[in-house]
């Protein structure tokens, strides 16, 4: 009740208009972030994709979209608000409210929702791409966990509508993804989800490329029946260049959620004094009849 309270009338954001589809859905890259995610991204773009969704447009766009896919993870893993049993009943329509302007994805929180993406858009294929498990576990921990802690991550969000849901969504979409802890679960997640998505896919030959970064153009213009490209491959994406792109709108929302927890702080220390001085006072006239 307290939740459905504080998110109907103080974590309020405005909807993003609504999109709908004018271009089948085409390429489903669902690998984890930190594995070549951005290069990817970029390169499919230089292949004619005309829009690839990527993590960074759930900040990158205004609104933000951490809200939406906050409420598809909540139905997803059976949270706040959802009696589903068994199947969220998560469908083409809600993918499309988001995803209606974009040919491709990858990244997260797509990959979080591979599963249903692949059944909501079986014209689609689907590339797998991957890197080492330990060097992947490493670049993902190093870019996310200073992030999830300390005032920022625990204080900040009630304080700002946007960085709320922003939490609202690592709670209940990424965090669910790695049963609660990523430092602990995220290796064997990480060879389960590549593990899920072979299997599902089996039965479906040739709609399946399993790729890294390192094979380059070859196997995914030949997977995507696209002509090779003049341009080398797209260069990686290095944490610094992730985190300035991160930092690029949630800082400023930071900032403004700081102002926030300022005024706050002082309007209490207003409120505290000036209730405080009629009840010292009365303790300090009970104290002189005792004595």
């Amino acid at each position: 009740m307290t939740t459905a309270f504080l998110e109907k009338w103080i974590y309020t954001i405005p909807s993003p208009p609504p999109n709908s589809r004018k271009k089948p859905m085409a390429v489903l890259a669902l690998g984890m972030s930190r594995s070549g995610t951005e290069s990817l991204r970029r390169a499919l773009q230089l292949l004619g994709y005309s829009h690839v969704y990527h993590g960074f447009d759930m900040s990158e766009d205004t609104p933000m979209h951490w809200k939406q896919w906050a409420l598809l993870g909540r139905r997803k893993y059976g949270l706040i608000g959802t009696t589903h049993r068994g199947d969220p009943g998560i469908t083409r329509s809600d993918f499309d409210q988001i995803l209606g302007h974009a040919e491709a994805v990858t990244d997260q929180p797509c990959s979080i929702f591979a599963l249903e993406l692949i059944k909501a858009y079986p014209e689609a294929k689907v590339i797998l791409n991957y890197r080492d498990v330990d060097s992947w576990y490493e670049s993902l921990t190093a870019l996310i966990l200073p992030h999830a802690r300390g005032f920022w991550y625990h204080v900040l969000p009630w304080f700002s509508a946007e960085m709320y849901w922003a939490v609202q969504y690592t709670v209940h979409c990424f965090n669910m993804f790695f049963y609660g802890d990523l430092e602990r679960n995220g290796k064997w997640v990480y060879e389960q989800h590549s593990a899920m998505i072979k299997g599902v896919l089996a039965d479906q030959p040739g709609r399946l490329l399993v790729w890294r970064v390192q094979d380059g153009w070859g196997p995914l213009c030949e997977f995507l029946n696209k002509p090779l490209p003049e341009e080398e491959f797209p260069s990686g994406n290095t944490l610094d260049t992730t985190n300035k792109r991160y930092d690029k709108n949630m800082v400023q929302v930071g900032l403004a959620a700081a102002r926030n927890f300022l005024i706050f702080v002082v309007l209490t220390g207003v409120g505290v004094a000036y209730f405080a001085r009629p009840v010292l006072s009365f303790l300090a006239r009970v104290r002189i009849v005792v004595d």
